[in-house]
């Protein structure tokens, strides 16, 4: 949700919102119904994204941390419930900034849940020159 507020901004920095999840086209069309995400969502049920990135998946690493109880307490501070969980409730995910041609500008790997990277990061990885 924090992406998906600050989609604009993103797209103002030349970037295109796009999230990717592990559960099925049904879960991809309920995510966007429930939240009003207006940007596509994409589904990798197979989880091969994921793992090309090298994208952390297991209990420890989902919740098996601090830093995991910290971002539930905060999540929940800021009005979140945890629902039904759909997919891979294991799989940790991330954020990447894809340029045109592919090649990746940034890529923040996740390392519990709830653990996101600061929009500034992001923006800056879009506003930066390409090498």
């Amino acid at each position: 949700m924090q992406l998906h507020r600050e989609e604009p901004r993103l797209r103002e920095a030349g970037g295109r919102l796009v999230f990717v999840g592990n559960g099925s086209r049904s879960f991809a069309r309920a995510f966007r119904e429930e939240f009003a995400i207006g940007v596509p969502v994409l589904v990798d049920v197979e989880r091969r994204a994921y793992e090309a990135f090298g994208m952390k998946r297991g209990v420890a690493a989902a919740v098996g941390s601090l830093r995991a109880v910290a971002n539930a307490a905060r999540a929940v501070r800021a009005g979140f419930r945890q629902g039904a969980v759909q997919g891979d409730a294991w799989q940790l995910g991330g954020v990447l900034v894809v340029r045109p041609g592919g090649a990746v500008a940034y890529r923040y790997l996740s390392t519990a849940a709830g653990d996101h990277p600061p929009v500034r990061e992001i923006v800056a990885a879009l506003e930066a020159p390409s090498s």
